[in-house]
């Protein structure tokens, strides 16, 4: 079976969110996943593994005091160019019509420039409705280089620098709504750029994870593993690490946590299967899990203690599995296993 490279998707510039500062919108490019770019399965499931879902209704108070509970999470990754508005696909989905269960919601941008109606619908419209929900919505977003024109037409290499960028940063999440800051680190940095990074991430931590008295989330969004020498500087400033484990056998994980235990809490980690290519809910022939590998995650638990959850990447375009009328089955059925 041909396997896929660990990919990158090509990420435009100047997409991040209405309401930055100029030198934040140049700064804060959405996060790398992959080349897959905007190609949706759109087939309905056909798996044997499916479990049948009802489309029970909760109360908004009775999925707040649920997602208080002590329990495993689920998030996922919706790329903004999945959203009906930008697709222009009336039959798509809208950030609202995630399933009301899910805990966190990371906003995946390309595809979706500035002044784009996508960015009203997102501040105005879903961020409040999900909110009401009690659902947190995240921005998935890069470090900026501090060595580019981008970064330096604004702000300084030093302390002093990283705390101003710091300061815009919390202050256009705030303007939008958002509940934190999801950091894409697809890299080992050493030397000037690991020290720029960890100085960034330290002023990160005035305002965002459990450093900070704001109540907005730090997420380490990451392919890589505990020897990360970023992480191992930062990890006591993040409260969540989203593992991409992409179409990975589920026994590998256990090695992965195990790279992470020295530091973090099994509850802290999170990880994440691919339903941009069909291969976290068997829709991707090339991967064959049985059953379908999001299942296999959520019964998998690090013998360390029980994981934090697990997640997804495109969880827009599982909104194309359908069974009797219920959309996003998958995620649907994987909540209940990890939470009847």
């Amino acid at each position: 079976m041909p396997k896929l490279k660990n990919m990158k998707k090509q990420i435009k510039l100047g997409s991040l969110a209405v309401g930055l500062t100029a030198g934040v919108v140049l700064l804060l490019q959405t996060s790398c996943k992959k080349e897959v770019n905007n190609q949706t399965i759109t087939r309905e499931s056909k798996s044997s593994a499916i479990v049948k879902n009802t489309n029970s209704v909760a109360s908004n108070a009775d999925l707040i005091a649920y997602k208080k509970t002590n329990h495993q999470l689920m998030v996922g990754y919706y790329r903004t160019w999945g959203d009906k508005l930008v697709s222009g696909d009336a039959n798509g989905p809208a950030m609202t019509d995630m399933p009301d269960s899910v805990d966190i919601i990371s906003n995946f941008t390309d595809y979706t420039p500035s002044g784009h109606p996508y960015w009203a619908a997102l501040k105005n419209t879903y961020i409040p409705a999900l909110h009401a929900r009690g659902t947190k919505i995240v921005n998935a977003t890069s470090l900026p280089k501090v060595t580019d024109t981008a970064y330096t037409n604004h702000y300084a290499n030093n302390s002093s620098g990283y705390a101003a960028w710091a300061l815009a940063t919390y202050n256009s999440y705030n303007t939008m709504g958002y509940d934190g800051i999801d950091l894409d680190v697809e890299s080992n940095p050493t030397g000037a750029v690991l020290t720029a990074d960890e100085g960034l991430i330290n002023a990160l931590s005035a305002y965002f994870g459990p450093k900070s008295t704001t109540g907005k989330l730090l997420i380490f969004d990451t392919n890589q593993s505990g020897t990360n020498n970023l992480f191992k500087k930062i990890y006591t400033k993040i409260d969540y690490l989203f593992q991409q484990a992409y179409w990975r056998q589920t026994s590998s994980l256990t090695g992965t946590f195990n790279s992470y235990a020295p530091y973090i809490l099994p509850k802290q980690f999170i990880p994440i299967v691919d339903f941009e290519d069909g291969s976290g809910d068997g829709q991707n022939p090339n991967y064959n899990y049985t059953p379908v590998q999001i299942y296999q995650y959520a019964a998998w638990q690090p013998t360390q203690g029980t994981k934090g959850g697990v997640g997804s990447y495109g969880m827009d375009n599982e909104y194309y599995q359908i069974t009797n009328g219920v959309h996003n089955i998958y995620t649907r059925h994987a909540i209940k296993m990890m939470n009847p």
